[in-house]
């Protein structure tokens, strides 16, 4: 099938309008969906993530606020940081993404080609509406890239090294960015913005509905519920997330025993932490602190 993402390299063949790049031999993933819709699951790992909404809208968490973003948007998601796409009805978009993962591998630091970008990336706003002068480009570059890597010509992980690079320093340039801010989704009012901030704060302690409920002088039936609707978590669900995200960077980035992790992170035993660590990551601690290790220098606290 012909695609209908805009002006590829007439040299390189048509590629399909949806695929699913995982195994490049660059070390970075690469999709393409031109219908895409709802991410059912809670989403954080231990890798950089870039989104780019090529059409049409998208609802999406993000780190403590549900956004609502359109066509020229990107996000630059940085490891760890809890993330969802959620779709209402009638909702779809075409979308790029790039996982700086390969077969959810985290790309290493001491890559070169990683490494000079790392900076950029870091120094990037996590969410940008572009320029309407800029999406043509953007999307030519990512239709480009996504054919050298379904191709795979001569020099064609160089050219997608390039190619990714270009992309990512364009957007991180304050000129590239549209003067009109992103809209937050109507579901976030400004109080349960505050009470996500709060949660967000004090994770690591006992927190209960009841206890939201005092310290907001609200309902805890309406916690609930407006929670929900605005983040797509349950309640519980969020704050087990939050503790879960905490305890991957711990257990990659000290030397804190499980133990010490599990209770600094807010849970109540070593098995509650188990039981919801492997809920989350689909393995236990210690597995994830075996295949997550990281730079010495990042390991001391």
């Amino acid at each position: 099938m012909k695609s209908t993402f805009p002006d590829t390299p007439a040299s390189l063949p048509a590629v399909p309008d949806d695929y699913r790049l995982t195994s490049t031999g660059c070390g970075f993933s690469l999709i393409k969906k031109s219908h895409a819709a709802t991410n059912a699951r809670r989403h954080f790992h231990p890798w950089w993530e870039l989104l780019y909404i090529a059409e049409g809208d998208r609802t999406f968490f993000y780190a403590n606020r549900t956004l609502h973003i359109g066509a020229g948007t990107f996000l630059c998601i940085a490891p760890g940081i809890l993330h969802r796409a959620v779709n209402p009805a009638g909702e779809v978009c075409k979308l790029y993404n790039v996982y700086f993962a390969d077969s959810e591998e985290p790309l290493s630091a001491e890559d070169a080609r990683f490494s000079a970008l790392l900076p950029v990336l870091e120094d990037c706003e996590p969410c940008v509406t572009l320029r309407p002068e800029m999406h043509a480009s953007i999307r030519r570059l990512f239709a480009h890239l996504g054919q050298e890597l379904l191709a795979k010509g001569r020099g064609w992980q160089n050219m997608a090294w390039a190619l990714l690079t270009e992309i990512i320093v364009m957007v991180s340039r304050p000129e590239s960015a549209a003067i009109s801010a992103v809209e937050r989704a109507p579901e976030m009012s400004a109080g349960l913005a505050s009470l996500i901030d709060w949660l967000n704060a004090h994770y690591t302690e006992e927190v209960t509905l009841s206890r939201v409920s005092e310290q907001f002088g609200i309902s805890a039936s309406h916690v609930s519920r407006s929670f929900k609707a605005a983040t797509h978590f349950g309640f519980v669900e969020y704050v087990n997330s939050l503790r879960v995200t905490e305890a991957c960077r711990l257990l990659t980035g000290s030397r804190l025993s499980v133990l010490e992790i599990a209770m600094q992170c807010g849970f109540g035993s070593l098995t509650q932490f188990g039981r919801v660590f492997r809920s989350l990551t689909g393995t236990n601690p210690l597995d994830y602190r075996m295949q997550n290790k990281v730079e010495k220098s990042e390991k001391l606290m």
